[in-house]
């Protein structure tokens, strides 16, 4: 009897033979749901295209919106020391539940070739939940160049290597200064 509750399901399985309408009816219950899946797929954001200044790392989506480059000569007691700077206009975006707390140092790195940037804006954690006033932030991250001959590989076309780290997962944007005075941007 196929609904013989003392049976377990294995021997249920075994036990009874699929007639050729119960595999129809099970194939057709199959299909359905495979292509409602891929239906559904787009109302709750999965299996969506990003950009190459977008990415998905757990539950934070980070979208790196504009970039500028920034450069200081300051002269004191007549020395000259040259500052430079490259500043990105992240927007970040919590797509998770409940709420997390992460250092920005933590997330936001930058190189040029070996040298490190350090990051100077901001400071402190990115503090997000799941609030309609917490899901979301836009901030500029600010990196100095550690040296001017560090900017001027930039310059010349060497990638800033940003990384972006949301606990164990992480991605690399390359932010390539051009001839024209902008800066591209393309991810790993």
């Amino acid at each position: 009897d196929r609904n013989k509750p003392d049976l377990k399901w294995e021997e249920f399985l075994m036990r009874n033979v699929f007639s050729r309408r119960d595999f129809l009816k099970a194939s057709a219950a199959a299909v359905l749901a495979a292509s409602a899946a891929g239906v559904l797929t787009g109302c709750d954001g999965g299996g969506e295209q990003l950009a190459e200044n977008e990415a998905i790392l757990g539950d934070f989506k980070v979208q790196l919106t504009k970039v500028e480059t920034k450069r200081e000569s300051v002269t004191s007691g007549g020395v000259s020391t040259e500052n430079n700077w490259v500043n990105v206009t992240t927007k970040i975006a919590y797509i998770g539940k409940g709420s997390d707390s992460v250092q920005y140092s933590r997330i936001f790195s930058a190189t040029v070739g070996e040298k490190k940037w350090a990051l100077e804006k901001p400071t402190g954690n990115l503090i997000s939940g799941d609030a309609p006033l917490m899901n979301s932030k836009t901030e500029t991250l600010v990196f100095k160049a550690p040296t001017v001959e560090s900017y001027e590989i930039f310059e010349k076309g060497e990638p800033l290597k940003l990384k972006v780290t949301f606990f164990d997962q992480s991605i690399i944007f390359f932010l390539r200064h051009n001839k024209d005075k902008t800066v591209s941007i393309k991810k790993s």
